[in-house]
């Protein structure tokens, strides 16, 4: 029922509920209730869970259950974002007390077909109509797609193993599947399309190779399921679910170096995590001295660069009429980062930036993103995705060109004070917080585990904060605007970069248009000559 699984004694009593699913409100739907009347909220609709529509109990006294009753588009947001939670999955684990603890480490959460068209022209469109589960030696488990005719198999820790069936009236084919049982080895399907008929089908040599690694894993026989997954592999190199038994067992073994190298090929960051924080902590029994005086190294070496370059600063604001050397300019950034007012308005009254020192601090900023995309470590980048400089290039001087054009363009119908050049070094000596922070993040990256990558992004949040802040008072000094003032202008700023980006799709659109109608003028010609 809505209230959840009906529970009973040994002697048929009635005992309670379990596994009620959550009710999910919007905030909207929540102040609406508060605003309604009595009888208002009486014809409302009610809020109630959606129900389960099959259990199935396994030997321990756990409980798979399934539910088709949830909203596709739920579903489907689960599903792409590789959701954790059984809160909007079709298929749920519930222990006797009736919590959810089903494991989904697979590379996608257990919910059927993955791989299915939301184009509603074609025969199967969205996600699995899962309609029953049963539960199947070795702790896996089996569910049916009841639009697609489809059965899928997984193993307890939610990885698929295989998945087969399809609709139609040859034989081993299924009409319309109701229910699905196992009996031993054996798994019995009943297709009601087929005037009720029970539908049986045995494994494959290959399903039991599956079954006897599973068996040996669960056993504790490490090796034995290394061979056995092994095996596997010579019939599916594909298979992932394969390469995580194997690092499984040979973390077990304690050969975590090895089962490193298993998990990177199947993109499984949290077991590659658990591996490795056995292999930092060798490491770091060995070197720990070592990192302690690096580490010690480093921060001293960053102290005594922020007191040159403050010394370095000092002397030259009390030498102002002195020509500026080149490093003078490139230090002063690290002024103008800690003291966005004065030092934007040095920047341009004292002239102590420069159009040179801005270009490098592009180029060290498009350089920072470059390293970020090749040197971040495994955790925040399994598929070893690359980079290249002319992308960094575009995608960061590209944005800022169309900020400083587009603030521009509207400062100087606003009584802005800042010249084109002004707002290109104002901001891009904003620019530095992402050097100095986001390198050592990437570099740090390479150390860390899943658990720990939350640090390293939030590390590079806080240099897009600060680079935000330093470009919001950038424009409100240059130009001598009050904070509201500036707070307009820059959300202008960002509707007119929009705009000229549609202009330039626009007129790139045209150009193509006419080149097109100029080369097939000039075919024709040349085809009537």
């Amino acid at each position: 029922t809505y209230q959840g699984i009906i529970v009973m004694d040994s002697d048929g009593e009635f005992v309670g509920f379990i596994g009620a699913q959550a009710v999910t409100i919007s905030a909207w739907e929540i102040l609406w209730r508060k605003l309604q009347t009595d009888e208002q909220k009486k014809v409302s609709a009610k809020l109630i869970s959606t129900e389960y529509n099959n259990i199935s109990i396994t030997e321990d006294g756990f409980v798979y259950v399934t539910t088709s009753s949830i909203a596709e588009s739920s579903v489907q947001s689960a599903i792409n974002g590789k959701s954790k939670s059984g809160t909007y999955l079709p298929v749920k684990l519930l222990n006797p007390s009736g919590e959810e603890i089903m494991r989904r480490n697979g590379f996608w959460p257990p919910a059927g077909e993955i791989d299915y068209s939301t184009d509603s022209t074609d025969t199967y469109h969205g996600v699995s109509t899962i309609t029953d589960v049963a539960v199947g030696p070795e702790k896996t488990w089996s569910i049916i797609d009841e639009k697609r005719q489809k059965i899928y198999t997984y193993d307890f820790n939610g990885n698929l193993l295989f998945a087969f069936g399809d609709k139609g009236s040859m034989l081993g084919s299924l009409s319309n599947i109701e229910a699905i049982c196992y009996q031993g080895d054996t798994l019995l399907v009943l297709d009601k399309g087929n005037d009720g008929c029970i539908v049986v089908y045995e494994r494959t040599k290959y399903g039991d190779l599956l079954i006897q690694a599973i068996s040996a894993q669960n056993s504790l026989d490490y090796d034995e399921a290394i061979d056995c997954w092994k095996e596997v592999l010579q019939r599916n190199s594909n298979f992932d679910a394969a390469y995580v038994g194997i690092g499984n067992a040979m973390y077990r073994n304690g050969s975590y170096k090895d089962a490193l190298a298993m998990y990177e090929v199947a993109y499984d960051t949290e077991n590659w995590s658990e591996a490795y924080k056995e292999v930092r902590k060798e490491w770091m029994s060995k070197w720990f001295l070592l990192v302690i005086v690096l580490i010690v190294a480093v921060i001293v070496g960053v102290i005594k660069w922020f007191q040159y370059a403050a010394k370095v600063n000092k002397r030259v604001s009390t030498d102002g009429r002195a020509k500026k050397t080149f490093g003078q300019e490139l230090i002063y950034g690290f002024y103008v980062i800690f003291h966005p007012f004065d030092g934007f308005y040095d920047l341009k009254h004292e002239h102590r930036g420069s159009v040179r020192a801005s270009l490098v601090f592009l180029a060290v900023a498009v350089l920072t993103f470059f390293y970020q995309g090749v040197g971040q470590g495994y955790v925040l980048n399994p598929t070893g995705k690359v980079t290249t400089i002319m992308t960094q290039l575009i995608s960061v001087a590209v944005p800022l060109f169309l900020f400083v054009l587009a603030n521009w363009c509207l400062t100087t119908l606003f009584d802005g004070e800042g010249s084109f050049k002004d707002i290109f070094i104002a901001s891009s000596y904003s620019l530095l917080p992402l050097p100095l922070l986001i390198i050592p993040a990437t570099i740090a990256s390479n150390w860390v585990s899943s658990s720990e990558a939350s640090i390293i992004t939030f590390i590079g949040t806080i240099a897009f904060i600060w680079v935000g802040i330093l470009l919001f008072f950038g424009t409100m000094v240059t130009h001598d605007y009050s904070m509201f003032k500036n707070l307009i202008i820059i959300l202008c700023t960002i509707v007119a970069m929009a705009v000229i980006v549609f202009i330039v799709l626009l007129f790139s659109m045209l150009l193509s248009k006419l080149v097109s109608l100029v080369t097939n003028l000039i075919t024709e010609i040349q085809y009537r000559v």
